[in-house]
Order: structure tokens, then sequence, then C-alpha cells
């Protein structure tokens, strides 16, 4: 007797879509399949295999972890779900199949509700290092083999039957990998792009030696665009740069030149231990320590853990609580410089005016995806753009470093006073989903399609499809319901003489069954 057992998600992974939030959910559906087989044997014919399925329990668990030599290995169970899907105790049995190659099959579906606060999956960089988060979902199958004393022929194994009990309890247990992605939003059938965000920076106002008075600094106005969120897969971020003065008297706005800006993006990585992660864990409901390691292991912990455990690697004695990398996403030959060309007295007629009119600057910054990280022994932080993320154990941010140079001519003097105003923009980077395909897409054909990204259409999207739509496609943040102004269309009957005959109802029931398993 030959019994295996796999776990077959409807979906290559897990998406989820816009902000993080404890009171939402998405769903995981699949189904375990156990297979069953009559083992070969030369001497006697195959005998029919019988079992009696006495358990199936299905987990999912998330994990993340940390591996660097300043931090050590430090894990965390991110959360964990058990779900048992036999209400009772089963007999399978492969009768009058037992001659077959082909096992018999049988498919024991779930659907889990898995948490919106997740953070997506991610690996360890190229040397093993930094930090990880995974999911995985692990089945655990028990059975009990019933001894059929039946046999027609006579073989040595019929000796011992009757010292042996009629059943034999077992279980076996597989594990299946579930990447969780993050999108900002849903998809949709016309993707549009992302609205921009408006800072009004304002300038220093502490003086300082050899710079411009507080006075005239202070007048000067700073507005800067960036986008809502900015897409990991593209290569260039739009920025727009506004400058005006606001009751600045009229000499004052002639001496005022603006020369050049800088531009500079930047990822930021921290990676910290378990223990600094209380933050985090008041905000989300993560497992108690109980069910933290050492007293439950991980599902699949990362190797160099046991390593430490065994003392074959050492943490310094004085081990840092956190860790920072921060690494410029600037093409190798771009300085991000701007310089303006022409009039650098941008002010000078900001007094005439009764409302100063702004004066705009807009360029699009080009940015890298991969990058060579520094190897200096220890973690250096990622070699891509990973999207900005909050985890217990590892944060990803990004901002937009700006430096606008401002020179001043100081009155009753020839001395040129110079001033680098700095700000520092926060950004959003993640990932986009791919647009929704035409929905008149035969059912069959739009699941066997894979879209960009590697993506699969999600088993709500698809035509006919009984699964629900997303809460956050539904309900807004605060729990209100979103309203389509987009009119529903009218019901019209279908004609008779329709030029396009509907397939056979045969047909039909075969496409639907194909889809769904």
């Amino acid at each position: 007797m030959s019994l295996s057992i796999d776990i077959v998600p409807l979906a290559s992974s897990l998406d989820m879509y816009g902000e993080p939030y404890s009171s939402s959910a998405f769903s995981l559906s699949g189904h375990v399949s156990i297979a069953l087989s009559s083992p070969f044997s030369v001497f006697e014919r195959r005998r029919a295999a019988r079992i009696i399925l006495q358990s199936v329990m299905l987990t999912f668990d998330g994990q993340t972890e940390v591996v660097t030599s300043s931090l050590g290995y430090s894990p965390l169970r991110l959360y964990t779900l058990s779900r048992e899907l036999l209400s009772g105790s089963v007999e399978l049995s492969n009768e009058d199949q037992e001659e077959t190659d082909e096992p018999c099959r049988w498919n024991v579906v779930f659907d889990l509700p898995i948490p919106g606060w997740l953070p997506a999956s991610h690996g360890f960089n190229s040397s093993d290092a930094g930090a990880s988060t995974q999911y995985y979902l692990r089945a655990v199958v028990k059975f009990a083999v019933v001894e059929d004393d039946r046999a027609a022929s006579w073989s040595f194994s019929s000796l011992c039957s009757p010292f042996r009990p009629r059943t034999t309890s077992r279980s076996i247990q597989t594990r299946k990998v579930i990447p969780l992605r993050r999108f900002v939003e849903p998809p949709t059938d016309e993707p549009t792009p992302p609205a921009f965000i408006n800072y009004l920076l304002s300038p220093p106002n502490k003086p300082s030696e050899n710079a411009i008075p507080v006075e005239v600094l202070s007048k000067i106005q700073i507005l800067a665009s960036v986008p809502t969120h900015v897409d990991v897969r593209e290569s260039h971020l739009p920025f727009t740069l506004r400058l005006r003065t606001k009751d600045l008297g009229d000499a004052d706005c002639k001496r005022l030149q603006v020369t050049n800006f800088t531009l500079d993006v930047v990822q930021d990585e921290i990676c910290r231990r378990a223990t600094d992660a209380s933050k985090y864990q008041t905000r989300y409901p993560v497992p108690s320590q109980d069910c933290q390691p050492p007293n439950k292991p991980l599902c699949h912990a990362h190797h160099m853990g046991d390593m430490y455990k065994l003392g074959m690697l050492l943490t310094s004695s004085s081990p840092a609580s956190s860790m920072k990398c921060s690494t410029s996403l600037l093409l190798a030959e771009e300085t991000g410089v701007y310089r303006l060309t022409g009039e650098t007295r941008i002010f000078a007629n900001d007094a005439e005016a009764d409302t100063a009119t702004w004066y705009t600057l807009e360029t699009t910054i080009p940015f890298l995806q991969q990058f060579d990280s520094l190897d200096d022994g220890d973690w250096s932080g990622s070699s891509e753009v990973r999207p900005s993320t909050a985890s217990p154990l590892y944060d990803v941010s990004h901002s937009l470093k700006l430096t606008v140079r401002v020179e001043y001519e100081m009155p009753d003097s020839t001395e040129l006073a110079v001033a680098g105003l700095m700000f520092a923009l926060p950004l959003k980077f993640g990932r986009v989903a791919p647009p929704l395909p035409p929905r008149d897409i035969l059912p069959a054909l739009f699941n066997s399609m894979r879209l960009v990204d590697g993506a699969y259409p999600i088993p709500s999207l698809l035509p006919f499809g009984a699964n629900l739509p997303v809460y956050s496609q539904l309900f807004d943040s605060r729990g209100n319901r979103k309203m389509d102004d987009t009119p529903l269309p009218l019901y019209t009957p279908r004609s008779s003489d329709s030029p396009v005959d509907p397939p056979p109802s045969n047909e039909k029931q075969d496409e639907l069954h194909a889809t769904a398993v």
C-alpha cells in the first residue's frame, strides 16, 4: 500500500491589496490531494488497499528571520492557523482499480481566512544574510491501514497475519511554500497613473554664520510634488518642484538666485532582533511567546539557526539591537544635480504682482532596479529595489533627498551668501497589480493565461466565478461602502435569431469541470 499527499492551492500565490489592516482578511483556498495505490508484486496479484482516514490537519504558518554577524540569528512567528478538515473518520479504498497504474485520488477542500496585515514574502540576499519572511502550508494526514484477510493465494505474509493487528496507525505530512504578494491597490480594467502628493516645505529658521538672513529665507515657499506610489518595476520617477516668495521686499527678491537643485532617491533598510520588535507587536496580533521559538519551532527554520544554537557561530559580545543600510538608487552616471539654464533670478518680479506666481520645474528621475550591494563580511542591504514595508524584524522605507541651492547678494557688500536648503520627502514603493484581461474570454482560456509579473488571475476575478470580491474593493478603510457612479447596463433578453449559437450543455459542463480542477 502506497499513500501520498499533496497541497494544491487554487492560485500560485496569495495576493493582498491595499494597506495592511488587522481588520481585513483574504481567502486562501485549495485542496489536499490524497493518492492511494496498491504495491506491485511479482509473486501475487495486487490487492485492494484500504485505509481509515482519521485526520487531515492543515496549518498555515508565517515566519520571519534575521541572520547577520552583528545581530546573530533571531526568529519570530508572524501568524499560525490550524484547521481540521475532517469531521469524522472516512474509509478509502481503491477496490476494482488496484490493477491500474494510476492511483486513486481524493481531494479534501479547504478555505482559510488569512489576516490582511501580514507583510509580503521576501528572501535573504545573495550572501544568505539579512532578513526573510516566508509562509507555508503544512498538512498532516493520520490514517490506519486495514489489513485484508481475503487473500486468495498463499504467501509468506499470510503466516504472520494472525500475529499482526488488523489496523496500523500511521501519519504522513507535506509542506508547500505560499508566496504572499502585496499590491498597492486592486487591479482595474483601465489602469490610471498615480496621483501626486504636494509637500509645502519650509526653509530652516535658525540663523547660521555666513548664510542668507533668516528673515529672507523664511519668505521662500517651496512646493514639491511626488506620486502617491512608485511601481518597483518602473525605472523613472516623476517629480515637480515649485518655488516662489511671499511678503518679501522688491530689493531682496532681486538679490535672490536659485542656481541648481540636487535629487537623490534613497532606500533605507533596517534589520532588528525579535526582542526589539515590541512596537510592531503592539499594532498587530503577533502570536504570544508560547508560540514562539524555541517553545514552538518554526515550520522551516534557516539552517544558520542551528549553527548559532550549537555554538559553531558566535555573536559579538555586545550584539547590536538593529542594523541600518542606506542605498542610493541613482544610476552610476547620474550626479543628481539639475542646473537652471537662463535667468536664475526667478523671484525678481514676485514683489510687483499682487500674487506671486510659482516658478515650476518638472523632471523625471531615473533609478536602478538592480544594483551591487557592498560585500564587507556582514549584511549590507539588498541588491534590488524592494517595496516599502514595515514588519517586526525588517523595515524598508524610501525617500527623496532634495537640496535647493540659493544664493543671495548681501546688501552694501560684494559678498555672496549661499544656502543649501535640504529636505527629505517620503516615497512609497510598491507592486502595481497587472490590469484585468477582457471579461469575455472563455473561462478555460482565462484560467490558462499568465499575466505580467508571473501572476495568475485571482479566483474572484474569473468569469462565472463563485468567489466574492475582496473587502477593500467594496468598503473603504473606515468600513463605509464605496459608491460606484457607473450605472449598470439595462437587461436585454437574448434574441432568438442570434447569429452566434450557444455551446451544447455537455461542452459547457466539461469546460467548467476543467476550470475547477
